[in-house]
């Protein structure tokens, strides 16, 4: 499961999500280096669990949406028929 550092102080997040913790964590302390003098953020920050990058871009429905639409036009057009 991939990893994602997000900053909470800064309200920002990696650039890229991280199959391994200890990258995510190197995200971390780079960021913490880079805008926080190496400190902690006062409003936290962590790294989180985050699902895998969907595939396409998003503007076609994934599978199961598809099945279900395609059964309400079914059920539609079984209604108007009669």
């Amino acid at each position: 499961m991939p990893y994602l550092y997000r900053c909470a102080q800064c309200r920002t997040e990696a650039p890229e999500r991280r199959d391994a913790k200890t990258e995510a964590e190197a995200d971390q302390q780079a960021h913490r280096d880079a805008a926080h003098g190496g400190h902690r953020p006062i409003d936290g920050d962590g790294i989180d669990h985050v699902h895998a990058a969907g595939r396409g871009d998003g503007w076609l429905p994934n599978g199961s949406c598809l099945a279900v639409l395609v059964l309400l036009a079914l059920v539609l057009s079984n209604c108007w028929g009669r």
